[in-house]
């Protein structure tokens, strides 16, 4: 497997960024730009939005449909795993939103799950012609250890 040079590793990473910071600062044109303009989203409840203009039907529905739920939010990635795909490359990354309240001061993990992107190089930039967001909820949590982990118990197990 040909490893992904470091070059394309770095530019992919800064491409992250932008999309991270036009989306928690309310950047739609900078958001959709992260993006090929025939590209798809699938995202939790909202389901697949392809095009630009399903991303900014997305951002409405995100953003200003629900005054105070967006303001304050920051989308962290992390260990982003690159991948050769033909020209392009996947990208996979947990991810977490931490969230502060503006109204009230309070900060809190908001939501945590997986991505999976595919991106691709036009020109000398890095764009986003896939992506789809996994929002955990419940059993959808990524594991492939034993069946153990995921059972649940009633009362809670101290490490003590």
């Amino acid at each position: 497997m040909t490893k992904v040079s470091v070059e394309d590793r770095l530019d992919i990473h800064d491409m992250i960024a932008r999309y991270a910071w036009a989306l928690d600062t309310g950047d739609v044109d900078g958001y959709v730009n992260c993006f090929t303009e025939d590209a798809w989203i699938f995202h939790g409840p909202d389901g697949r939005l392809e095009g630009r203009a399903g991303l900014k039907q997305l951002t409405e529905q995100l953003w200003y449909a629900r005054p105070d739920h967006y303001l304050g939010r920051q989308h962290r990635m992390s260990q982003v795993l690159l991948s050769h795909e033909g020209p392009d490359i996947r990208i996979k990354a947990f991810w977490s939103i931490l969230q502060q309240r503006v109204a009230t001061g309070e900060s809190f993990v908001f939501a945590l799950g997986t991505w999976d992107g595919l991106a691709t190089k036009i020109g000398d930039d890095w764009q986003l012609k896939s992506l789809y967001v996994d929002i955990w909820r419940g059993r959808n949590v990524p594991w492939v250890g034993d069946a153990r982990a995921g059972e649940t118990t009633t009362e809670p197990t101290l490490p003590f």
